[in-house]
């Protein structure tokens, strides 16, 4: 079948017959025809025109969710990967900080053992100075114990002069 545009219904000829048709009325329908139709094919030509595009928005509309499926998936796969790495690096700190602890703790074990034995030994030296002292006070007391006591001053000379060679450690003064 052949399609007819609006020129093609405006110029068509009619043969005419007996008792034909009126050519006015023919003419009169054909122009009304042909208006209709060209009226529906702009209606049409609009039509396919939006049609186009609203297929370019779809198309569009498309690749923007296709760009933006992309964003989401690489924002989920670095938002993963940012877990991961925060993940590895607390347990890198968790470690480090198990060892600093680690270490920390040997230190003060160390220093409270070097202490205790600082300790002892001071307290072993304390107890060897306090046998010292006690000794040189009972020989103190000893020797005093043999000096006789005298009032004039002649015989405290003498016990002086005694006291001081029994005593080679003590100095010239009482």
């Amino acid at each position: 079948m052949m399609k007819h545009t609006p020129l093609d219904i405006q110029h068509m000829e009619f043969t005419t017959a007996f008792n034909g048709y009126n050519r006015r009325q023919v003419r009169d329908f054909l122009t009304a025809l042909s208006d209709q139709t060209e009226e529906i094919m702009r209606e049409l030509q609009k039509l396919k025109d939006e049609l186009g595009r609203k297929e370019k928005r779809i198309q569009d509309l498309q690749s923007a969710e296709l760009e933006l499926k992309r964003a989401v998936i690489a924002a989920e796969r670095i938002g993963s990967e940012m877990k991961q790495n925060a993940k590895r690096e607390s347990e890198i700190i968790l470690r480090e900080a198990a060892s600093e602890k680690e270490g920390i703790i040997k230190d003060a074990e160390t220093r409270l053992r070097d202490a205790r034995y600082e300790i002892a030994r001071l307290e072993r030296e304390q107890q060897l100075f306090r046998e010292q002292f006690r000794g040189m006070l009972h020989a103190f007391e000893r020797t005093l114990d043999k000096v006789p006591v005298m009032t004039d001053g002649v015989d405290k000379e003498k016990s002086q002069k005694k006291l001081e060679s029994s005593n080679p450690s003590t100095s010239s003064s009482v």
